[in-house]
C-alpha cells in the first residue's frame, strides 16, 4: 500500500513517517512542505500525488494557533480551511485514491461530546469536517477525522506542559503552574501511529465507507496535579512545581471529554507513568 503524508515535519507527521516506513506493509511518500493556500503549493502537491499515486493520503499539516486576533484568524482560515478545500478538490479530480485521513482536536467538543469549540482553531477543524463529508459523499472516497486529545513521546519539541515539566525536571528548577485541576488524556505517539496503520489497512480492505469521526483517547483522563504526584513517586528526582502560582489560561479545557468513540478494535495499552519515566529519566549516551 502506498501512503502519502502531508506535513511530515511535525510531531505526528515525522513519527508517522518513521513508523510506517519501518513496516513492510507501506511505501511512504512525504509531500512538499505545507505552504498555507498558495497556488504554487496546491499545484506542486497535486502533481506529486499524480506522480506517486498514493492509496491513502494522511494530512498532518495544520496551523495550531490558539489566538483569535485578526492575523491569527486569517492564517487559520487559510491553512485549516481554504488550503484543505482547494487541495481536496484538485486531488479528487485528478487522482484516484481510496482514503483521506485528517486530524482534529478534542477542543471542538464539550465534556458531553457535543460541538462547542474552545477557540477559533477548534472551529476551523470542525468546519473542515463538513467539507470532508461533502467530498466523501460526492466522490465515493473514505474520509476519517481523528480527534486528537493529548499526545506524548520521544522527540517532542512542542511547547506543551509535559515538555515544560521535563525541562525543569532536568534542570531541577521550580515551575509555576495553575491549580492543576484540568483533566489531560494522553496517548503515546507510537500508539497513534499504530492506529493510523490499522485504519489504512481497513480502508484498503473496504472495511470503511463514507465520512468517519473517531476519538484518539486513552479513556483514562487524569488531572494535571495528580499526574505530577504520580510521577514524583516514580522518578529518580522530583518535579519541582509551585501549584496555583499561575491562573488558568483563558478558555482552559477543564473537564474530560465523553461521548466520542475510539476506532473499533483499537485500544491504547501503554502505561502513561511508566512511559513518562523512561522519557524523564532517560540516560544520555556518553
Amino acid at each position: 500500500m502506498k501512503i502519502g503524508i502531508i506535513g511530515s515535519n511535525g510531531f505526528i507527521g515525522s513519527n508517522l513517517n518513521l513508523y510506517l516506513s519501518n513496516t513492510k506493509k507501506f511505501k511512504v511518500f512525504c509531500f512538499s512542505s505545507f505552504n498555507k493556500c498558495k497556488a504554487d503549493w496546491i499545484n506542486k502537491i497535486s502533481n506529486e500525488i499524480k506522480k506517486y499515486k498514493p492509496d491513502v493520503i494522511i494530512n498532518c499539516a495544520a496551523d495550531q494557533n490558539s489566538k483569535d486576533d485578526e492575523k491569527a484568524i486569517r492564517d487559520l482560515l487559510n491553512s485549516n480551511l481554504k488550503a484543505n478545500i482547494l487541495f481536496m478538490n484538485r486531488a479528487i479530480k485528478n487522482n484516484n485514491f481510496k482514503g483521506y485521513i485528517s486530524f482534529g482536536t478534542k477542543w471542538e467538543f464539550n465534556e458531553h461530546g457535543k460541538f462547542d469549540p474552545l477557540n477559533f482553531y477548534a472551529a476551523t477543524k470542525h468546519a473542515n469536517d463538513i467539507f470532508l463529508k461533502y467530498f466523501s459523499l460526492k466522490n465515493d472516497i473514505v474520509t476519517v477525522s481523528l480527534k486528537i486529545f493529548e499526545t506524548y513521546g520521544k522527540f517532542d519539541k512542542r511547547n506543551r506542559i509535559l515538555n515544560l515539566l521535563l525541562k525543569n525536571y532536568k534542570q531541577q528548577k521550580i515551575l509555576n503552574i495553575s491549580p492543576g485541576n484540568q483533566f489531560l488524556d494522553y496517548v503515546h505517539i507510537l500508539e497513534i501511529c499504530d492506529l493510523i496503520g490499522l485504519i489504512c489497512n481497513d480502508i484498503l480492505k473496504n472495511k470503511l465507507e463514507g465520512f468517519n469521526i473517531y476519538a484518539v483517547s486513552s479513556k483514562k483522563p487524569i488531572k494535571l496535579k495528580s499526574l505530577i504526584e504520580k510521577l514524583n513517586k516514580n522518578l529518580i528526582k522530583k518535579i519541582k512545581v509551585k501549584i496555583g502560582a499561575k491562573k488558568y489560561r483563558k478558555n482552559e479545557a477543564m473537564k474530560p471529554i465523553r461521548g466520542i468513540d475510539n476506532y473499533p478494535g483499537w485500544k491504547p495499552k501503554l502505561n502513561l507513568i511508566k512511559e513518562l519515566k523512561k522519557i524523564f529519566d532517560e540516560k544520555k549516551e556518553k
